[in-house]
C-alpha cells in the first residue's frame, strides 16, 4: 500500500500571514475591525461591514454550531483519496463568522448522522512544516 498522499499547505501572503501563525500556535484567530468591531472571514484588506482598512486579530473561541452538512464520496484531488467518505460542514462561530470545514472523524462514527446544530470544536492539523491548518470535531457531550 502506497503512503496517503500529503494534502497540499495553504498560500500564505502578507495578508494572511498572521492567521497561519496563529494556526502553527494552535489558535483560531481572525480580523477585529477597529472603527465598527466586526469580525471578517475570509481574511481581506478591508472590512466588509464599513470598509475600515484597520484590524486586530483576535483569538476565537474555537467553537461553533453545524449549519450545514454533507459527505463527500468522491476524492476531488488525490490527497483525499484515502480519507473518503468525508464530512464537509459549514460552522457557524459564536463570534459571528462561518467556516467550511471537513469533520475529524477517525473512526468514521459520525459519518452516516447528521451533523446540523451539533457542537464542534477546532483542532489544527500540521500539514507542512509549521503550517496548521484548522479542522473541526464533533464536542462529545
Amino acid at each position: 500500500m502506497n503512503a496517503p498522499t500529503k494534502k497540499p499547505a495553504p498560500q500564505i501572503t502578507a495578508l494572511t500571514q498572521p492567521f497561519w501563525d496563529a494556526a502553527s500556535k494552535g489558535e483560531l484567530r481572525m480580523q477585529k475591525c477597529q472603527s465598527c468591531g466586526h469580525i471578517r472571514f475570509p481574511i481581506g484588506p478591508v472590512c466588509t461591514a464599513c470598509l475600515s482598512d484597520k484590524s486586530d486579530w483576535v483569538r476565537m473561541s474555537g467553537r461553533g454550531t453545524v449549519l450545514s452538512h454533507l459527505v463527500f464520496h468522491r476524492a476531488y484531488s488525490p490527497a483525499w483519496k484515502d480519507h473518503v467518505p468525508y464530512s464537509v460542514v459549514m460552522v457557524q462561530l459564536p463570534e459571528g463568522p462561518r467556516m467550511f470545514t471537513d469533520i475529524v472523524d477517525l473512526e468514521r462514527k459520525y459519518i452516516d448522522q447528521d451533523l446540523v446544530g451539533r457542537t464542534v470544536e477546532v483542532l489544527f492539523d500540521t500539514v507542512e512544516g509549521d503550517v496548521a491548518v484548522p479542522r473541526f470535531k464533533v464536542a462529545e457531550p
